[in-house]
């Protein structure tokens, strides 16, 4: 890819540290439960309920240049219309 694609007027911006692209906004491997990647569990309360969520604020993998370039190759690759759109 070219550019980087940054959303600087995105309410969560900057989502990440050291964040060099916004393609993927989500991760589409959450919740990866790699914690080497700087993901953790945290404990949240709602209300009396207390649950257990997958933090993945530290980690920036998917905001990686090379990671997107990947991904955007792979889908272009495996991602083609069967019938160019046209509806039967």
């Amino acid at each position: 890819m070219e550019s980087l694609r940054i959303n600087k007027v995105c309410a969560a911006y900057p989502c990440h540290k050291d964040m060099e692209d916004c393609t993927f906004c989500w991760c589409p491997f959450y919740p990866c439960e790699i914690k080497e990647l700087g993901g953790r569990y945290l404990i949240v309360y709602q209300g009396t309920t207390k649950e257990k969520i997958w933090d993945c604020s530290d980690c920036n993998y998917v905001h990686k240049k090379e990671f997107v370039d990947a991904a955007h190759k792979i889908l272009k690759e495996n991602l083609k219309p069967e019938n160019n759109g046209a509806n039967n």
